[in-house]
């Protein structure tokens, strides 16, 4: 019997704490606490009490071995980027629709219609992508959680930022070189967040936020190609008014310039706005009500470890979601 649970330290058994994750801002690989049922947390006291053999298993154990260990997660990622690889041309030369829902709006316009005001407009092409699981896999830092007990932490984040190790998202690489090819702008739209790191001394550059240089530092080091201009990758707080974690006043900003002919992210929230703190129920119509969009302007990557949809599963323990029938 496999029963997840918290692990802290200083405790030869350690403290537990039941349930899981209510997503916040930040990147998170535990739960929030929600109760389990009496049975279960019996049964997890007998464990221990006896010494049974029972085996505690980390929340995110399954999601980040399947993210590093199966050619299901590779095949995936590459098939996501190469079916959004093969529509570039094809959208870059649809100068009169755009991918972007409040883009769409300012021109009167839906999503992935003609729109005569956009192609008169004359914007730059543009692909928008998310960082963090989209293009960089950051699954050793959630397999140094599972190992050292540990749950996710803003400076622990921050550290892992700073290390600039982060590796390549199958099929991101050979997407964004070929965009760059067809001569299609790049931009990413993280939810890393700028902050001012102690340890930075007085004369380094940016102090007001590290994490993009980092960032920019780590995409160069895992292959992808050098932005033309900083400008190109946007950080959550880069500027006051983009200190939320939804993305849409950072795609307006975008908009201004260009044409969002593509949305590429592995959370909802970076397709769309205002749907990142909705219920499954409203999450699942959303998509049913724009899955024309899907694999042909939005393009969804896989991730179980964390995101908005952990969030999703709120108000109730999470088994009172499992459909049993």
């Amino acid at each position: 019997m496999l029963i997840s649970v918290r692990h802290y330290k200083n405790s030869p058994v350690g403290k537990f704490r039941f349930g899981n994750q209510k997503a916040t801002g930040g990147r998170l690989f535990y739960s929030e606490q929600t109760m389990l049922p009496m049975k279960t947390r019996l049964t997890l006291l007998l464990c221990f009490v006896l010494a049974s053999g029972c085996s505690v298993q980390h929340d995110s154990m399954n999601a980040i071995l399947w993210i590093q260990t199966s050619a299901e997660y590779q095949s995936n990622s590459e098939m996501v980027f190469n079916v959004a690889e093969s529509r570039l041309t094809l959208l870059r030369d649809k100068q009169d629709v755009t991918a972007d829902i409040d883009q769409a709006k300012s021109f009167g316009c839906n999503v992935g219609t003609s729109c005569p005001g956009l192609a008169a407009a004359g914007l730059i092409p543009a692909v928008v992508l998310d960082v963090d699981e989209t293009v960089l896999d950051n699954s050793v830092f959630g397999a140094r959680l599972i190992e050292n007990g540990e749950q996710w932490k803003p400076g622990a984040w921050d550290d892992w930022v700073s290390e600039k190790s982060a590796t390549p998202v199958p099929g991101a690489l050979a997407f964004i070189e070929r965009a760059r090819d067809e001569g299609v702008a790049v931009i990413y739209v993280t939810n890393r967040r700028c902050s001012v790191r102690e340890r930075i001394s007085e004369g380094s550059s940016n102090q007001s936020c590290p994490q993009k240089l980092d960032t920019l530092e780590n995409l160069v080091t895992a292959g992808y190609p050098p932005l033309a201009s900083a400008d190109m990758l946007i950080l959550q707080g880069e500027q006051p008014e983009w200190d939320s974690s939804e993305k849409q006043l950072r795609r307006q900003h975008i908009a201004k310039r260009y044409r969002i002919m593509m949305l590429i992210g592995d959370d909802l929230g970076d397709l769309a706005s205002n749907i990142k703190k909705t219920s499954v129920e409203e999450r699942a119509r959303f998509v049913s009500n724009h899955q024309s969009l899907l694999g042909r302007y939005w393009f969804q990557l896989t991730n179980p470890a964390y995101g908005s949809w952990r969030g999703a599963l709120s108000g109730k323990p999470a088994q009172d979601y499992l459909r049993l029938n």
